[in-house]
């Protein structure tokens, strides 16, 4: 496998690209004084997905029974009250919120979006959500498959935004196409490669408290969609731009003072590296060590963001995410470490390229795949520059930038095709680890609800039950761990519990924290009232003054 498989990959490692993507109307923003323009990167192909680039644009249509404010603090939303029992969690629900197809929020409204949800993913809920239960027309109740203390944090998302209940009788392209929620705004037209086009509900009298209430201040959002961070910034500057998502690293310092600028690090995982421990070099835990101290991650983070990413060395948690610990110094730069380690590990020879070689002559090889919708423009530089570093010290990184096409089809996530994995989760509670590490994908977040035997035939059968686990582990004393983590109540307890775990990933390297999947946000200073809902922005209250 050659080192860059694309003859076109090494121009993604210019900053200064040739502006691209659609064209964004002339004239000065400021002058359509109820209308925001605002540029983001990529656009997802429906808003019925488990991730963020569909969480972003949903949360102006749908509310959620609980709001998260920048100080992570739950406000109520459509709940009005909650309450634990074990594992039951009860909501109260508001009596006068009416969606924009005119249909009320009721209990059954709610339980018919979970009992949805629950049958057409095996993605987030499945790692804790049991069934929902109707008690009254204005009390529900959610039953989980072990005692969950982060439940209400965990529905402030978007992910969990309600839907009317005949809206979900569509099917999935149409509700992905056009949700139809009680927000402040109402999709009006989606332009596929342009922009999708916000209305404001004009009946909205239910914002989350601590909000003016009422209907959003602006009439209209346009969402376009601009790829290229050189475009959107300039954009900006040219005054066609309201508020640019993801301006340019080399840029960032620049905005401050002369821009507002706002910047919300998701919490879950940051921009994280997981090794696979299944197949290949990485199944040797000295070999995963010294990759670590080779990697030189804080360095590349500063060199490449600039101050507009933060370096991240804990590969399991990012630093807004509950009971984090920080881990930046504990593989610190040592390639002296990491030849040791190597040479330990059976690979003390050099080949003609400067590449380690085992006693067979085989290459010290790992490869890297990197998934467009994941890692944007700057990322690919930054794996550039791990690659330069981890061949000083003998390790050949090999990366592969996989197309959309590739990506839809699966490519590069069996056990023997990839040795890295780079991704990020985003999800404010620490149940991300039940995401990341157990060992298969449905249910099984406690091990009674599936034996060991039945889990291990998914293995054999499917390769990775779990798509999500990237490591491809199989430890169920980790697994074990985690769950005892997740149904702790005292919270001293559990943040103890969950120190341990996050300490044992990174001893058993794991996964290698790299930098921070950060949200920054550069507008015009005449912009009031921007927030974020966990890494989400929220348009309700800004105005133009």
């Amino acid at each position: 496998m050659t080192t860059l498989r694309r003859a076109a990959f090494g121009a993604l490692t210019l900053l200064t690209l040739l502006a691209q993507g659609p064209a964004i109307a002339a004239g000065p923003a400021q002058r359509q004084a109820d209308t925001l323009i605002y540029l983001h990167s990529i656009e997802p192909k429906s808003l019925f997905q488990w991730w963020t680039q569909a969480t972003y644009p949903k949360r102006n249509v749908l509310d959620s029974l609980v709001y998260l404010d920048e100080e992570q603090k739950l406000h109520p939303w459509l709940a009005t009250a909650w309450k634990q029992d074990g594992t039951v969690w009860t909501f109260t629900l508001r009596d006068d919120v009416v969606f924009t197809d005119g249909s009320r929020l009721d209990a059954a409204t709610v339980a018919k979006n979970f009992d949805f949800w629950l049958k057409l993913t095996t993605s987030v809920p499945d790692s804790f959500f049991k069934e929902a239960k109707v008690v009254d027309a204005h009390t529900v109740e959610f039953h989980t498959t072990h005692p969950q203390p982060y439940l209400a944090d965990i529905l402030s998302s978007a992910l969990f935004g309600i839907n009317s209940a005949a809206s979900l009788d569509r099917d999935l392209k149409e509700i992905g196409e056009k949700p139809i929620g009680s927000g402040p705004f109402v999709l009006k037209e989606w332009k596929h490669g342009e922009e999708i086009v916000f209305e404001r509900n004009d009946q909205y009298q239910w914002g989350p408290q601590g909000t003016h209430g009422g209907p959003a201040h602006l009439k209209t959002v346009r969402w376009k969609f601009v790829p290229d961070s050189n475009a959107r910034w300039l954009a900006l500057e040219k005054g066609e731009a309201d508020l640019i998502y993801e301006p340019p690293s080399v840029k960032w310092q620049e905005a401050q003072g002369k821009y507002l600028t706002s910047q919300r690090l998701a919490p879950g995982r940051n921009q994280a590296l997981s090794l696979n421990v299944e197949a290949g070099p990485f199944t040797d835990k000295r070999v995963r060590q010294a990759f670590a101290y080779a990697s030189n991650r804080q360095q590349i983070a500063q060199s490449v963001f600039r101050g507009a990413v933060p370096y991240e060395g804990n590969g399991a948690y990012s630093k807004t995410t509950q009971d984090y610990l920080d881990l930046d110094d504990q593989y610190a730069h040592d390639p002296a470490r990491a030849a040791a380690l190597l040479e330990e590990a059976g690979y003390g020879r050099l080949n003609a390229d400067g590449y380690r070689i085992d006693k067979n002559g085989k290459v010290l090889e790992v490869v890297l795949p990197l998934f467009p919708t994941v890692v944007n423009q700057e990322g690919v530089i930054a794996a550039q520059a791990l690659q330069a570093e981890v061949k000083k010290v003998g390790i050949k990184l090999d990366i592969v930038l996989l197309t959309q096409t590739e990506l839809a089809a699966g490519r590069y996530t069996k056990a023997d095709e990839y040795d890295l994995y780079q991704g990020y989760w985003t999800l404010y509670a620490p149940t991300v680890l039940s995401i990341n590490y157990r060992p298969a994908g449905e249910n099984t977040s406690t091990a009674t609800i599936y034996g060991r035997q039945q889990i291990n035939q998914f293995a054999a059968d499917n390769g990775n039950p779990n798509a999500h686990n990237r490591v491809r582990s199989r430890d169920w004393q980790l697994q074990e761990a985690i769950i005892a983590a997740h149904e702790e109540a005292d919270p001293a307890a559990r943040a103890q519990k969950l120190a341990a775990i996050q300490q044992h990933i990174s001893d058993e390297a794991l996964a290698l924290g790299f930098y921070g999947s950060a949200y920054n946000l550069v507008g015009q200073t005449y912009l009031k009232g921007l927030s974020h809902n966990i890494d989400t922005p929220v348009f309700y209250e800004v105005r133009k003054d």
